[in-house]
Protein backbone atom coordinates (compact mmCIF):
# COMPACT_ATOMS: atom_id res chain seq x y z
CA UNK A 1 0.00 0.00 0.00
CA UNK A 2 2.41 2.47 0.73
CA UNK A 3 3.97 1.95 -2.37
CA UNK A 4 0.97 3.16 -4.35
CA UNK A 5 0.67 5.58 -2.15
CA UNK A 6 3.62 6.87 -3.35
CA UNK A 7 2.82 6.40 -6.85
CA UNK A 8 -0.68 7.94 -6.80
CA UNK A 9 1.27 11.56 -4.84
CA UNK A 10 3.99 11.16 -7.55
CA UNK A 11 1.28 11.63 -10.53
CA UNK A 12 -0.62 14.27 -8.56
CA UNK A 13 2.74 16.19 -7.90
CA UNK A 14 3.36 15.99 -11.71
CA UNK A 15 -0.28 17.11 -12.35
CA UNK A 16 -0.11 20.16 -10.34
CA UNK A 17 3.81 21.00 -11.87
CA UNK A 18 2.42 20.93 -15.42
CA UNK A 19 0.63 24.02 -15.95
CA UNK A 20 2.98 25.80 -14.16
CA UNK A 21 6.10 24.62 -16.22
CA UNK A 22 3.58 25.49 -19.39
CA UNK A 23 3.15 29.26 -17.78
CA UNK A 24 6.53 29.61 -17.31
CA UNK A 25 7.04 28.73 -20.83
CA UNK A 26 7.79 31.92 -23.24
CA UNK A 27 4.85 33.29 -25.38
CA UNK A 28 5.34 33.86 -29.22
CA UNK A 29 2.83 35.60 -31.46
CA UNK A 30 1.91 34.16 -34.47
CA UNK A 31 0.90 36.94 -36.86
CA UNK A 32 -1.97 34.86 -39.24
CA UNK A 33 -4.62 35.92 -41.63
CA UNK A 34 -7.38 33.89 -43.04
CA UNK A 35 -6.33 31.64 -45.61
CA UNK A 36 -8.47 28.82 -46.17
CA UNK A 37 -8.12 25.80 -46.74
CA UNK A 38 -4.11 26.24 -44.72
CA UNK A 39 -5.56 28.12 -41.70
CA UNK A 40 -9.52 29.31 -41.67
CA UNK A 41 -9.54 32.03 -39.37
CA UNK A 42 -12.91 34.33 -39.08
CA UNK A 43 -13.69 36.79 -36.68
CA UNK A 44 -14.44 35.48 -32.95
CA UNK A 45 -13.24 31.86 -33.83
CA UNK A 46 -10.13 29.79 -33.02
CA UNK A 47 -7.94 29.58 -35.78
CA UNK A 48 -7.69 25.87 -37.50
CA UNK A 49 -6.63 24.32 -40.60
CA UNK A 50 -3.14 22.00 -41.22
CA UNK A 51 -1.03 24.71 -41.55
CA UNK A 52 -2.29 26.06 -38.11
CA UNK A 53 -2.15 22.43 -36.51
CA UNK A 54 1.80 22.39 -37.61
CA UNK A 55 2.69 25.60 -35.88
CA UNK A 56 1.07 24.37 -32.74
CA UNK A 57 3.01 20.88 -32.73
CA UNK A 58 6.09 23.19 -33.54
CA UNK A 59 5.33 24.95 -30.53
CA UNK A 60 4.99 22.09 -28.25
CA UNK A 61 8.17 20.83 -29.26
CA UNK A 62 9.79 23.80 -29.37
CA UNK A 63 8.93 24.35 -25.48
CA UNK A 64 6.95 27.86 -25.95
CA UNK A 65 3.27 28.80 -25.97
CA UNK A 66 1.48 29.86 -28.50
CA UNK A 67 -0.36 33.12 -28.75
CA UNK A 68 -2.70 33.85 -32.29
CA UNK A 69 -2.66 37.63 -33.39
CA UNK A 70 -6.23 39.05 -34.72
CA UNK A 71 -6.57 38.25 -38.14
CA UNK A 72 -4.34 40.59 -39.98
CA UNK A 73 -3.15 40.90 -43.62
CA UNK A 74 0.41 39.47 -45.07
CA UNK A 75 1.55 42.73 -45.17
CA UNK A 76 0.93 44.43 -42.20
CA UNK A 77 2.48 41.59 -40.72
CA UNK A 78 5.81 42.09 -42.25
CA UNK A 79 5.73 45.22 -41.12
CA UNK A 80 5.45 44.05 -37.54
CA UNK A 81 7.79 41.72 -38.20
CA UNK A 82 10.32 44.07 -38.88
CA UNK A 83 9.72 46.10 -35.91
CA UNK A 84 9.77 42.92 -33.82
CA UNK A 85 6.44 43.93 -32.57
CA UNK A 86 5.39 39.84 -33.24
CA UNK A 87 7.30 37.00 -33.40
CA UNK A 88 6.11 34.26 -36.42
CA UNK A 89 4.89 34.26 -39.68
CA UNK A 90 4.43 31.76 -42.60
CA UNK A 91 3.97 30.70 -45.91
CA UNK A 92 6.64 33.56 -47.12
CA UNK A 93 9.04 32.79 -50.03
CA UNK A 94 12.35 33.68 -49.45
CA UNK A 95 14.19 36.88 -50.76
CA UNK A 96 17.45 38.85 -49.09
CA UNK A 97 15.37 41.47 -48.44
CA UNK A 98 13.45 39.32 -45.71
CA UNK A 99 16.45 37.66 -44.34
CA UNK A 100 17.50 41.18 -42.98
CA UNK A 101 15.09 41.27 -40.35
CA UNK A 102 13.76 37.68 -40.06
CA UNK A 103 15.14 34.07 -40.04
CA UNK A 104 13.38 31.96 -42.86
CA UNK A 105 13.02 28.17 -42.05
CA UNK A 106 11.83 26.26 -45.19
CA UNK A 107 8.82 23.79 -44.53
CA UNK A 108 6.21 23.51 -47.53
CA UNK A 109 6.45 23.49 -51.33
CA UNK A 110 5.00 26.29 -52.84
CA UNK A 111 3.93 27.61 -56.46
CA UNK A 112 4.14 31.58 -56.00
CA UNK A 113 4.11 32.36 -60.05
CA UNK A 114 1.19 30.01 -61.29
CA UNK A 115 -0.40 30.85 -64.22
CA UNK A 116 -4.12 31.97 -64.70
CA UNK A 117 -5.96 32.25 -67.81
CA UNK A 118 -9.77 32.42 -69.26
CA UNK A 119 -11.54 29.69 -69.66
CA UNK A 120 -13.03 30.54 -73.31
CA UNK A 121 -9.29 31.30 -74.73
CA UNK A 122 -6.96 28.90 -75.84
CA UNK A 123 -5.02 27.77 -73.00
CA UNK A 124 -1.17 28.04 -73.33
CA UNK A 125 0.57 24.74 -73.30
CA UNK A 126 4.17 25.59 -74.19
CA UNK A 127 7.20 27.91 -73.50
CA UNK A 128 6.62 29.24 -76.91
CA UNK A 129 2.98 30.14 -76.29
CA UNK A 130 4.21 32.55 -73.77
CA UNK A 131 5.54 35.04 -76.49
CA UNK A 132 4.05 38.48 -76.96
CA UNK A 133 1.25 37.65 -74.24
CA UNK A 134 0.37 40.07 -71.67
CA UNK A 135 0.23 39.08 -68.13
CA UNK A 136 -0.47 40.77 -64.65
CA UNK A 137 1.46 40.85 -61.53
CA UNK A 138 0.44 41.62 -58.24
CA UNK A 139 2.98 44.35 -56.71
CA UNK A 140 2.03 43.43 -53.09
CA UNK A 141 3.17 39.50 -53.79
CA UNK A 142 7.04 38.41 -54.34
CA UNK A 143 7.52 36.63 -57.56
CA UNK A 144 11.04 34.78 -57.78
CA UNK A 145 13.39 36.34 -59.99
CA UNK A 146 13.86 33.54 -62.44
CA UNK A 147 10.43 33.76 -63.27
CA UNK A 148 10.49 37.25 -64.20
CA UNK A 149 13.54 36.70 -66.03
CA UNK A 150 11.53 33.83 -67.73
CA UNK A 151 9.05 36.57 -68.73
CA UNK A 152 11.98 38.93 -70.19
CA UNK A 153 12.78 36.54 -72.35
CA UNK A 154 9.44 35.72 -74.12
CA UNK A 155 8.91 39.12 -74.71
CA UNK A 156 5.46 39.02 -72.02
CA UNK A 157 4.45 42.36 -71.60
CA UNK A 158 3.95 42.83 -67.65
CA UNK A 159 1.47 44.54 -66.28
CA UNK A 160 1.85 45.91 -62.55
CA UNK A 161 -0.95 46.12 -60.44
CA UNK A 162 -1.83 46.71 -56.79
CA UNK A 163 -3.13 42.93 -55.55
CA UNK A 164 -4.40 39.93 -56.97
CA UNK A 165 -8.39 41.13 -57.26
CA UNK A 166 -7.60 43.55 -59.48
CA UNK A 167 -5.29 41.67 -61.79
CA UNK A 168 -8.13 39.22 -61.87
CA UNK A 169 -10.44 41.79 -62.97
CA UNK A 170 -8.42 42.72 -65.59
CA UNK A 171 -8.15 38.99 -67.13
CA UNK A 172 -12.00 38.67 -66.48
CA UNK A 173 -12.54 41.77 -68.77
CA UNK A 174 -10.04 40.34 -70.99
CA UNK A 175 -7.58 43.55 -70.72
CA UNK A 176 -4.50 41.34 -70.09
CA UNK A 177 -3.90 37.80 -71.33
CA UNK A 178 -2.55 36.11 -68.43
CA UNK A 179 -2.26 36.56 -64.27
CA UNK A 180 0.70 35.02 -62.04
CA UNK A 181 -0.05 34.58 -58.78
CA UNK A 182 0.83 32.39 -55.60
CA UNK A 183 -1.50 29.05 -56.75
CA UNK A 184 -3.47 28.90 -53.21
CA UNK A 185 -4.52 31.90 -52.85
CA UNK A 186 -5.40 33.12 -56.17
CA UNK A 187 -8.01 29.88 -56.34
CA UNK A 188 -9.28 31.01 -53.01
CA UNK A 189 -9.76 34.28 -54.24
CA UNK A 190 -11.92 32.43 -57.32
CA UNK A 191 -13.65 29.94 -55.04
CA UNK A 192 -14.86 33.07 -53.06
CA UNK A 193 -16.16 34.84 -56.03
CA UNK A 194 -18.51 33.01 -58.68
CA UNK A 195 -18.56 35.51 -61.39
CA UNK A 196 -14.31 35.85 -61.58
CA UNK A 197 -14.25 31.27 -61.13
CA UNK A 198 -16.84 31.29 -64.00
CA UNK A 199 -14.30 32.83 -66.73
CA UNK A 200 -11.07 32.20 -65.04
CA UNK A 201 -9.33 29.68 -63.55
CA UNK A 202 -5.84 27.60 -63.78
CA UNK A 203 -4.21 27.28 -66.64
CA UNK A 204 -3.23 23.40 -67.51
CA UNK A 205 0.44 23.97 -68.56
CA UNK A 206 2.87 25.63 -66.48
CA UNK A 207 5.98 26.92 -66.92
CA UNK A 208 9.19 24.63 -64.98
CA UNK A 209 10.51 25.65 -62.41
CA UNK A 210 14.45 25.72 -62.44
CA UNK A 211 14.35 24.79 -58.65
CA UNK A 212 11.73 23.72 -56.14
CA UNK A 213 10.40 27.02 -54.34
CA UNK A 214 9.38 27.04 -51.02
CA UNK A 215 7.48 28.47 -48.28
CA UNK A 216 9.04 29.54 -45.08
CA UNK A 217 8.43 30.14 -41.53
CA UNK A 218 9.57 33.43 -40.14
CA UNK A 219 11.15 34.42 -36.72
CA UNK A 220 11.64 38.14 -36.31
CA UNK A 221 14.98 38.42 -35.91
CA UNK A 222 14.09 41.58 -33.66
CA UNK A 223 11.78 39.15 -31.24
CA UNK A 224 12.21 38.97 -27.70
CA UNK A 225 12.96 34.91 -28.06
CA UNK A 226 15.19 34.92 -31.00
CA UNK A 227 17.28 32.73 -28.87
CA UNK A 228 14.73 29.67 -29.38
CA UNK A 229 15.99 29.72 -32.92
CA UNK A 230 17.82 27.08 -32.88
CA UNK A 231 15.66 25.00 -31.16
CA UNK A 232 12.75 25.93 -33.45
CA UNK A 233 14.87 25.27 -36.32
CA UNK A 234 15.66 21.48 -35.50
CA UNK A 235 12.43 20.64 -34.43
CA UNK A 236 10.40 21.94 -37.70
CA UNK A 237 12.94 20.29 -39.71
CA UNK A 238 11.95 16.90 -37.57
CA UNK A 239 8.61 17.73 -38.17
CA UNK A 240 8.79 18.16 -42.05
CA UNK A 241 10.98 15.23 -42.37
CA UNK A 242 8.28 12.98 -40.57
CA UNK A 243 5.05 14.30 -42.12
CA UNK A 244 6.52 15.25 -46.12
CA UNK A 245 5.18 18.48 -45.44
CA UNK A 246 3.31 19.57 -48.89
CA UNK A 247 -0.05 21.30 -48.40
CA UNK A 248 -1.01 21.23 -51.77
CA UNK A 249 -2.38 17.41 -51.30
CA UNK A 250 -5.94 17.43 -51.16
CA UNK A 251 -5.55 14.79 -48.54
CA UNK A 252 -3.64 17.51 -46.48
CA UNK A 253 -6.78 20.11 -46.58
CA UNK A 254 -9.64 20.59 -45.00
CA UNK A 255 -12.08 22.32 -47.32
CA UNK A 256 -12.55 25.64 -47.75
CA UNK A 257 -14.81 27.44 -45.76
CA UNK A 258 -16.76 30.30 -47.67
CA UNK A 259 -15.54 34.34 -46.23
CA UNK A 260 -17.76 36.95 -46.15
CA UNK A 261 -14.61 39.42 -46.62
CA UNK A 262 -15.11 41.68 -49.42
CA UNK A 263 -13.74 40.83 -52.62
Amino acid sequence: MPFFRCLINLSLFSLLLCPVAQANQPELEWCLDHLPPRQIYLASQQPTGPVVDLVQQLARQSGFTLKFSPPTPSARCLKLMQQGKTDLMTGLLWSAQREQFMLLLPFDNARPDALFSRHQQNPLNSMAALNGKTIALAENRHYPPVFIQLLQQHQVKMKQVPNLEQALALLHYGNVDLVAGPQHITMNLLENNPRLSAKIGLNPWQPPQPQQQKNHLALSRLSQHFELHHQISQQLQLITAQQQTDFYQSSKLVPAAKTTKPQ
